[in-house]
């Protein structure tokens, strides 16, 4: 295994994966060992996250062999050097397989690593990632996504998932398991990363519209039918589809649907009120039809959120 590091990334989208492979040896008694490896451009010590400075094994031109090339991400978009992605390039064509992890995403694109592939990387900027690299097909709903050698993560947290990952894929999934149960973690985390997204698109461009954004979200419990919103708005209801989904991104029912469940998520965690009186209140009208929003949208029900959020 060889960990990319370079100035700015995060220490624990390199620290967690390097954790995961050091307890494979001590699971399997020694049997099976990873050997982890770090690099830089130039050999230097890098500046991590949290005010670490991280002395690499080797330079990247000294990396004779790689079977796994791990690349990590910072807290927001990479800003390196060519020197440096050219390396992920130079490197990842050497490697038997590529991962990244959170931002790492961006370096691995802009190596030309992804394109014509679909890429985790961090939710917040799965869209930047998307319009920089019109080719790749930016995930930000799962965890991890595997396509072809290449292994990509969200947050810089499941690089853990990540890493457990590529246990599973080299030693089976009880040695991933036992892994797993021994870091506290999750082999596989519920609900992706949607639980994390604010469910909710941009703001319309025409105050007409915005102020029926503002409705929504303000009674999400009220009447929203298309003709009530419509009427609102000031044009029919067939302009007002048109002109909710072209500013929006969405259609007017399913940003319905989301404010619904946003108002029920900020409910289950702030208030003791159960799931059945949220459901009315905020205008899902059964906890069943709130359950299914949840399931839909964020990959995870209403008590789990609670759970987990609370």
């Amino acid at each position: 295994m060889l960990i990319l590091l370079f100035d700015g990334v995060q220490s624990l989208g390199f620290s967690g994966p390097a954790d995961v492979f050091a307890t494979v040896g001590g699971m399997s008694r020694g049997t099976c060992r990873y050997e982890v490896r770090t690099a830089s451009s130039d050999g230097g010590p890098v500046h991590a996250s949290g005010g670490l400075t991280v002395q690499p094994d080797h330079g990247t031109v000294d990396v004779d062999r790689v079977d796994t090339l791990i690349v990590a991400g910072t807290d927001g978009i990479p800003a390196v050097d060519r020197a440096t992605v050219d390396a992920v390039g130079s490197l990842a064509r050497r490697a038997q397989r590529v991962a990244s992890v959170s931002t790492g995403a961006f370096l691995l694109a802009d190596a030309g690593l992804l394109d014509g592939r679909r890429a985790a990387t961090h939710w917040e900027f799965a869209d930047e990632l998307a319009r920089r690299h019109p080719a790749v097909e930016a995930d930000a709903r799962n965890t991890v996504v595997r396509d072809g050698r290449i292994t990509t993560s969200g947050g810089a947290a499941s690089g853990l998932e990540l890493a457990l990952a590529l246990v599973e894929d080299d030693l089976g999934r009880d040695i991933a398991q036992q892994v797993a149960r021994f870091l506290v973690t999750y082999r596989h985390g519920p609900g992706g990363q949607l639980q994390f997204v604010d469910p909710l698109g941009p703001d319309a461009h025409s105050p007409a519209l915005r102020e029926v954004q503002r409705l929504i979200l303000d009674d999400p419990g009220g009447d929203l039918s298309i003709r009530s919103l419509s009427h609102r708005a000031g044009v029919s209801e067939r302009h007002f589809t048109r002109l909710f989904r072209a500013q929006v991104g969405m259609s007017a029912r399913e940003y319905v649907e989301r404010a619904r469940v946003a108002a029920a998520s900020r409910l289950l965690t702030e208030t003791p009120r159960s799931p059945e009186s949220i459901a009315r209140e905020t205008g899902f009208g059964t906890q069943a039809t709130m359950l299914r929003s949840f399931h839909q949208i964020l990959r995870i029900s209403p008590l789990d959120y609670r759970e987990r959020f609370s």
